[in-house]
């Protein structure tokens, strides 16, 4: 069986000259370009790899997932909407990449490693919060951030479901918010309590979408 190209060997210069920043630590030649990494093609193969095929999650992601592997790479993405943080930082958030009027563009390289994990619980406006294993957490790695990717659009409380552990190396600069953007205070900074937000420099980034834990009271890991 024949398997997908890599992400590597689908734009290699791109990716090398990324990889070598976030390694040396220098910074990204211009505002916005490290996120114009690749367009978003509404999963066009070999990016076409859903979670459950109506998850949120889908409305900015695109991965491939690779046959000999079975790990996940690709794109996750932001719209910026044009505010900026009292700090100077511009403000992004996830969107629906397929709405009319966006203009998705990189704000992470994404890395996924199949795993097992229990909903524990959810307080909104962040992510459901997962229960894994210790052991089965990928290293070396930075992988904290966990979706499903069963039958299961709606997981409940207590149930148990296979998905992916996701690694997200930022490629770009900006204050990430998981809320409305259109509520950003932007005479007030990035980070201040009223606006929520995160302020994302590129390399490997735990914060912005953790939603893991290793134990949790009446629950034994999967």
């Amino acid at each position: 069986m024949q398997t997908r190209p890599s992400v590597h060997r689908l734009f290699p210069r791109t990716l090398r000259a990324v990889q070598l920043c976030l390694v040396l630590g220098a910074p990204f030649p211009g505002a916005g370009q490290a996120a114009d990494l690749y367009p978003w093609t509404n999963h066009a193969k070999p990016y076409d790899f859903l979670f459950n095929g109506g998850a949120d999650i889908d409305t900015h992601q695109q991965t491939l997932l690779n046959n000999s592997t079975k790990e996940l790479s690709g794109f996750f993405y932001i719209q910026f909407s044009g505010a900026v943080s009292r700090d100077g930082y511009r403000v992004a958030s996830h969107t629906d990449c397929n709405a009319a009027g966006a203009a998705c563009t990189v704000g992470w390289l994404l890395r996924g490693k199949r795993a097992t994990a229990t909903f524990v619980y959810h307080v909104e406006p962040d992510h459901p919060t997962w229960l894994v294993n210790r052991a089965d957490i990928p290293q070396p790695g930075a992988y904290s951030h966990f979706h499903w990717s069963d039958s299961a659009l709606d997981p409940d409380v207590g149930t148990t479901h296979t998905g992916y552990l996701l690694q997200l190396e930022a490629v770009d600069t900006f204050c990430f918010v998981h809320d409305d953007p259109a509520m950003f205070q932007a005479n007030r900074a990035c980070e201040d309590d009223a606006n929520g937000g995160i302020i994302v420099r590129p390399g490997i980034d735990i914060a912005t979408h953790l939603n893991i834990v290793g134990s949790y009271p009446g629950y034994e890991a999967p």
